[in-house]
Parts: C-alpha cells; sequence; structure tokens
C-alpha cells in the first residue's frame, strides 16, 4: 500500500478525461485472477476474506456482452416511460446521508450535502451520461445522438421538464423541500447516479426485480450452481444493488458492515481501496453524523487534507475495473469510487465477518 498524498496526487480523482487509464501508472495493491484459470486460488482469498478482482467468468462476461456491446438492450428492457431513483448534484461528489428527523436534529453548524434524489427513466439518464461523454471525449457523433435523445423526449412530454422529489436522507416530512421543475440547462449541469434495488422477495413477483435476478444469476442465492462462488452467505444475502454511473461522478471514501461483490458489466471506474486497520486516518465522520462511516474531507482537493494531517499518511491502493471485472471487498474495507466514464455496476451483500471488527470498534465504530 502507499500513502493517500502519493497516490492521489498522482492522479487526481477528478481528471478522468486528460489520458487513458489504460496508459496510467496506478497504484495497484490487488491480485487480478482469470475464473477458468485461477478460479481455486480466488476461493481461497475469499474464504480467507482478502480482497481481489476476478475476471473472465463466462456468466459475467455473457452479461457484459448484453449489457455492454449492445447499447439499446438496457434501453428497451427499462425504457422511456417508468421512472426509477435516480441521486443527482450539481457538483460531481456525492456524499450518502441521512437525517433521522428531519433537519432540525442535525448536528450544529451541519449543511446537507448539494446531492439529492429525484425519479428518471432509464432512457433519460441515458441521455445525460452520454452528453457527459460526448462533450468530454469532444464526439460528433455521441453529441449526434444525445441531440436526437434529447429531442424524442422533449417530444414524448409535449416540452415539458419533469422536477425532482425530496432529497437525499431526510425523513421528516415537514423538512422535505420541493423543486421547480428543472430546465434543460440545469438538468445538463448537473451529475446523476442511476439506481435499481432488486430485492428476492420483488423477483418472485415479475417485477424488474426479476429482470435483475434472472439477468444476474450468480448474485441469485437460490442459484447455488451458479452463485457459490459470489454469494458467500445465501442467508444473509441483501439484494442486488445496481448503480449506473456517468462520467467524473464520485462517490465518497466510505466503509460497510458487510462483505461484497462489485461486478461491472460496462465501462469503467476507479476503486481506491483501504484496510480497515486505516481507520483512524481516514479522517471520518463519527457516530450519530448524518454521514457516518464516510470521510469528512474532498479527496480531490489537496488543500482539505490539512484539516487532517493523519489523512495523508493512511496507506491505500487503487484499482481500475474494466467491463467483466469483479471485486470482492471484505466487510468493513473502505472504498472511494470514480467513474470514469459511463457504466453499469451492480453488487450483492452477503454476510458480516469479524477480523476486522476490532480495528473499526477502535476509531469510534463499535
Amino acid at each position: 500500500a502507499w500513502k493517500t498524498s502519493e497516490v492521489l496526487l498522482n492522479w487526481n480523482p477528478n481528471d478522468v478525461t486528460t489520458m487513458a487509464p489504460n496508459y496510467r501508472e496506478v497504484y495497484q495493491g490487488l491480485c487480478v485472477f482469470d475464473y477458468e484459470k485461477h478460479y481455486e486460488i480466488a476461493l481461497t482469498y475469499r474464504n480467507l476474506e482478502k480482497p481481489f478482482v476476478i475476471r473472465n467468468d463466462p456468466k459475467v462476461m455473457a452479461v457484459v456482452r448484453k449489457w455492454d456491446d449492445d447499447p439499446e438492450y438496457l434501453h428497451k428492457v427499462l425504457g422511456d416511460v417508468e421512472e426509477y431513483r435516480t441521486e443527482r448534484s450539481p457538483v460531481n461528489q456525492f456524499m450518502w446521508y441521512r437525517l433521522r428527523g428531519g433537519k432540525s436534529n442535525s448536528p450544529a453548524g451541519y449543511q446537507v450535502p448539494p446531492n439529492d434524489e429525484t425519479e428518471m427513466p432509464f432512457g433519460e439518464w441515458l441521455e445525460h451520461a452520454l452528453d457527459k461523454d460526448a462533450k468530454a471525449l469532444g464526439s460528433v457523433e455521441l453529441a449526434a445522438r444525445v441531440k436526437a435523445m434529447k429531442e424524442r423526449r422533449l417530444s414524448r412530454a409535449g416540452n415539458k421538464s419533469e422536477g425532482g422529489d425530496e432529497p437525499l436522507g431526510i425523513d421528516d416530512e415537514d423538512n422535505k423541500e420541493q423543486d421547480d421543475e428543472e430546465s434543460e440547462e440545469s438538468k445538463e449541469s448537473k451529475w446523476y447516479y442511476f439506481r435499481i434495488n432488486a430485492a428476492l422477495k420483488g423477483a418472485k413477483k415479475g417485477r424488474i426485480d426479476k429482470f435483475v435476478y434472472d439477468e444476474l444469476s450468480f448474485f441469485d442465492p437460490r442459484k447455488r450452481e451458479d452463485s457459490s462462488f459470489y454469494i458467500v452467505d445465501p442467508k444473509e444475502e441483501r439484494g442486488i444493488n445496481c448503480r449506473f454511473g456517468m462520467r467524473g461522478v464520485i462517490a465518497a471514501n466510505h466503509f460497510d458492515m458487510s462483505r461484497n461483490m462489485i461486478a461491472i458489466f460496462g465501462g469503467e471506474r476507479r476503486y481506491v481501496l483501504g484496510h480497515p486497520s486505516q481507520c483512524s486516518k481516514m479522517a471520518l465522520y463519527p457516530r450519530g453524523h448524518p454521514s457516518l462511516r464516510h470521510s469528512a474531507i474532498d479527496w480531490s482537493n489537496p488543500t482539505e487534507w490539512d484539516k487532517h494531517p493523519e489523512f495523508k499518511e493512511a496507506l491505500i491502493n487503487e484499482v481500475v475495473m474494466h467491463a467483466g471485472d469483479v471485486l470482492y471487498l471484505p466487510t468493513s474495507w473502505f472504498h472511494y469510487i470514480v467513474n470514469l466514464g459511463l457504466n453499469f455496476q451492480c453488487n450483492a451483500r452477503s454476510g458480516i465477518t469479524e477480523e476486522n471488527a476490532h480495528h473499526i470498534k477502535k476509531c469510534g465504530f463499535a
């Protein structure tokens, strides 16, 4: 592992356009296994609760061929009408938060992060994601496709834009803020994180949940022949969570209290990882804070690092994940996510392990 200052200064997280990731020097600290050549080694790593990347699983690659190789496959399935939860932000940094009881219960001086939630059809999200790529890459072809998609959308809507709903994570009805309808100019300036949360209960009823579980049989605890490697503890599975990202979207560093399998089915993402032993150096919001378990400073802004000098000494590594890659992330490992372009990612959690609990408890998270 390397110091945060070394890794982040080498490649600023906001830099997603100036150089193809394949040509960068990255501080990769994970083993990458081929499913058909190194399955037993990868299984050993998983059983030892060590992070790794595995690729070339025929079942995963079959999904990549549908989702990534055919640009209209998901569009045809998810459509232009039904709306899905979508995080949005006027800046590219996304911070998770939960205000229990509304803003009146927030800590003194607390400011709600600028990202909130709305609902959006997949087709509109895809249009905005392609627009970010077109502008970053200077692609005339992509820009023409985006223009055509926008014209069709506005024609369907009668040239009326759709507004948003309540901000992310505010539970108190009295404190929910309602937006006026967003202008097209406003939409084009924002970043969007498209979400599908599928559950077994929903899959049994034939909803979009069923589509997700049918497509991703290796994440389905009922299909043990396909999923035994990825779903470690089927009794503790917690659904399949998909996050489709656009170029530049960053999810703040955090840890989760469960093991996780994270698969990329299209595009690329950069994951910056840290062992739970680095907890005390990660400048985390404490228990009781709306963004607990998340770093309080902007990893892309070196001027903020001086607020927490210990952060510059934290040890991390990174990996650029491509379509067909699956990352195994054990319980409580830190991860900071940079979307390098339009991408399709789904993950599945299955159980909690305790091998790093003492690190997490030591820095205030019992």
